[in-house]
């Protein structure tokens, strides 16, 4: 009986640490606006050097509610030369970027059969707004 009632206690534990440690982990990912959780993705390096270069980073950092649809390195890679030429004109750099935001939150499920694209994984909550991500870039 008294093994029982250690083993309770130790499960009890562990259970406790283990709820604590999900509560933990989830509320720090939302306390990231939309431009940090990109920012912090190593997949999403060029999306985050392209949110800079056009400063709409800057410019939705702490406002929203917003939507980013952001595209893996891989997406852009896929471009070839074409993203030189688009990063050497500033107005279709603009273009693109904000073709990949939306100023308000827009679910995945939504997000994805509007625009024709097929979103990898979606409704990653900042505390600005919902990242989805994609491997294609919307041009």
């Amino acid at each position: 009986m008294k093994s029982m009632k250690k083993y309770f206690s130790v499960l009890s534990i562990f259970a406790l640490i283990f709820t604590f440690a999900l509560t933990t982990n989830s509320a720090t990912a939302q306390d990231k606006t939309v431009v940090e959780v990109v920012e912090a993705s190593e997949n999403h390096t060029i999306f985050a050097e392209l949110l800079n270069e056009t400063n709409l980073g800057d410019a939705i950092a702490d406002q929203g509610p917003y939507t980013i649809i952001a595209p893996t390195d891989q997406a852009f890679e896929n471009l070839g030369d074409d993203l030189e030429q688009i990063r050497q004109d500033s107005d279709r750099l603009q273009n693109l970027v904000v073709g990949h935001l939306f100023q308000s939150e827009v679910e995945a499920a939504d997000a994805g059969p509007a625009l024709g694209i097929e979103i990898t994984e979606g409704d990653i909550r900042a505390s600005n707004g919902l990242v989805h991500i994609t491997n294609e870039v919307i041009q």
